[in-house]
């Protein structure tokens, strides 16, 4: 049985108000996975070029910290 196979057949045991909320969250990846949010020729020329940065930049730790809460090791 493959995982998809077994994803249906424990949607399908799910009552109503629990399967509202696995189709929502379906929905939204699915969602997520559409073209619109890939990459343009451009965005994608932006990443080649900062990769291959033999010098590159980064944020202060301190402001990274500010914005997500909490510092980030490397």
């Amino acid at each position: 049985m493959t995982s998809l196979e077994k994803f249906f057949s424990f949607a399908q045991r799910l009552p109503a108000d629990q399967l509202e909320t696995v189709e929502q969250a379906l929905a939204a990846l699915m969602d997520s996975m559409s073209e619109r949010f890939d990459f343009s020729n451009g965005e994608l020329a932006e990443i080649d070029r900062r990769a291959a940065d033999p010098a590159p930049e980064f944020s202060d730790p301190d402001d990274i910290a500010r914005i997500f809460g909490r510092p980030f090791s490397a």
